[in-house]
């Protein structure tokens, strides 16, 4: 894949993070928010709507209460002097002169002739037809009518008629006209964010106390009156037109500013993850390059040693002189040495195939604890071992994993000049071999523990960087892993996992 479709491709993944991870999450987030945010609001105001509906309710009751009390008194007063209708007609007038809420007052006999009243008759006027009227004869109790036009006023009116009774006859009926527009006053001084209206059992419209500007998000609740067969309706305009958008717009900021704060910490991650990924590309690129070039290199430098190995063999038997052996000794050393340093290129480089088989991990360590042991006590170090009861069946070319053990043994102890304690322990968790290597000795920096399974990396003077590197290809090869845990002035401890063999 070219280089600029590459670039496109990461891009194109960009952008598709961008919208799933920022976009996405920010819209529907502040779609949710901004859901439940006017879902509280209209519960709020539809609360508050029935409470102001309520409120009007039990304030028209009452003053249809308080004007059905009035005129009961007034009825009763009348009947009292019912044989004075002069001066029921100047008591008609002075009453409705002083309460505004009365159109009129009517005095009308059994028949629904209108006698006297407080407005003038210019004709006769018999209201013996409506339906108010023939209620309160049968019934023989106050009765109260739809809304209508006056005969007399021609306002927009209820009629209360009160029948005035004596000796269980109704001699007459005080007729009083209440004013709508009195009514609609009365419910205006009390309002507050609200709007009223009134309507009758047919759905006319009696009260409306404001223009009808109700928008469509205007919340409304609606209740009965007790005493007549009306509806108050509250209107609450809480919403503005766009207010839902403001809302929205708002929370979706809020939500752009964390989602976009979560998209750079992902991105941030993936840059890590992906820098992650090269450095151990490279590393591995690295480490093939080292292991061809050991393994070439091994093979190289082994063929003339080997040569040269036989040559000192053969001038040592012929020149015997003391300074000559002492020569020819330094240089076998060497060469021995040398040929060390080829077999760890050997090991780091491509193994060679070699067979596998199961052993015993507390036998192998049980094999080399006398060599492990005999250097402990040449360094004044106290070795403990721990094996367990159980076997440990790990599958590994034995001779490797003694050279790994023995390896680590060995920096241990170089570790712990002045002495101090070595252990060596066997566990099995979860059918894992676990074999720990723990001294106390000088340790190592966290900077020190990054590089040592780097080949050729040592902090030694006369170390080849080889051990580590070599110790971590076998284990590996034995499909387990090493791990290091180390402290400065206070030790470090190897671990080596091995999966262990189950029988089947």
């Amino acid at each position: 894949m070219s280089l600029p479709s590459l670039k496109s491709l990461f891009s194109k993944r960009n952008l598709l993070l961008y919208i799933f991870i920022t976009l996405l999450p920010a819209i529907v987030f502040s779609y949710l928010l901004t859901e439940q945010q006017t879902k509280k609001i209209k519960q709020e105001y539809t609360h508050k709507a029935q409470w102001f509906a309520t409120f009007h309710a039990n304030q028209i009751d009452q003053f249809i209460g308080e004007t059905i009390g009035r005129l009961e008194m007034l009825a009763t007063f009348i009947q009292i002097q019912r044989k004075e209708l002069n001066r029921f007609e100047h008591i008609l007038l002075t009453t409705q002169e002083k309460d505004i809420r009365f159109s009129g007052f009517y005095w009308a006999n059994p028949e629904g002739d209108l006698i006297i009243g407080s407005n003038e008759l210019s004709s006769p006027v018999n209201i013996f037809d409506r339906d108010y009227f023939q209620a309160a004869l049968q019934t023989g109790k106050t009765a109260i009518s739809d809304a209508h036009i006056g005969r007399v006023t021609g306002r927009n009116i209820i009629t209360i008629a009160t029948p005035a009774i004596y000796n269980d006859d109704i001699e007459g009926l005080l007729i009083a006209s209440l004013r709508l527009d009195h009514l609609q006053i009365v419910i205006e001084q009390s309002l507050k964010d609200e709007n009223i209206t009134v309507t009758d059992s047919k759905g006319m419209s009696l009260i409306h106390t404001r223009p009808n500007t109700a928008r469509t998000n205007t919340i409304t609740s609606s209740i009965d009156v007790d005493r007549l067969p009306w509806t108050v309706t509250a209107h609450l305009s809480p919403l503005e037109s766009n207010l839902y958008s403001k809302t929205f717009l708002s929370y979706l900021a809020v939500s752009l500013i964390v989602s976009h704060i979560i998209f750079l910490f992902i991105q941030y991650f993936l840059l890590q993850r992906h820098i992650k990924q090269e450095k151990e590309q490279n590393e591995m690129q690295k480490m093939r390059l080292v292991e061809n070039l050991a393994a070439s290199t091994a093979h190289e430098i082994r063929n003339p040693l080997t040569g040269i190995k036989g040559l000192v063999q053969l001038l040592s038997e012929k020149h015997k002189g003391e300074k000559e052996q002492f020569y020819f000794t330094v240089i076998l050393d060497e060469v021995n040495r040398i040929n060390s340093i080829v077999s760890e290129l050997l090991l780091l480089g491509k193994p060679t195939a070699q067979e596998i088989t199961t052993y015993n991990a507390n036998d192998i360590v049980e094999e080399i604890l006398p060599i492990m042991e005999s250097e402990a006590n040449y360094k004044n170090v106290e070795i403990l071992f721990h094996s367990t009861t159980n076997e440990l069946p790990i599958s590994c070319v034995k001779d490797h994993i003694k050279q790994v053990i023995l390896n680590l043994v060995k920096n241990s102890l170089e570790s712990m000049d002045n002495g101090g304690k070595l252990t060596i322990l066997l566990e099995n968790h979860n059918n894992i071999c676990f074999i720990k290597v723990k001294d106390s000795g000088s340790g190592m920096s966290k900077d020190v523990i990054k590089q040592v399974f780097t080949p050729f990396y040592t902090s030694k003077t006369d170390g080849t960087g080889l051990g580590l590197p070599v110790c971590k290809r076998i284990i590996e090869g034995s499909g387990g892993n090493i791990s290091i845990q180390s402290e400065l002035n206070k030790g470090t401890e190897i671990t080596i996992q091995l999966p262990l063999t189950i029988e089947k």
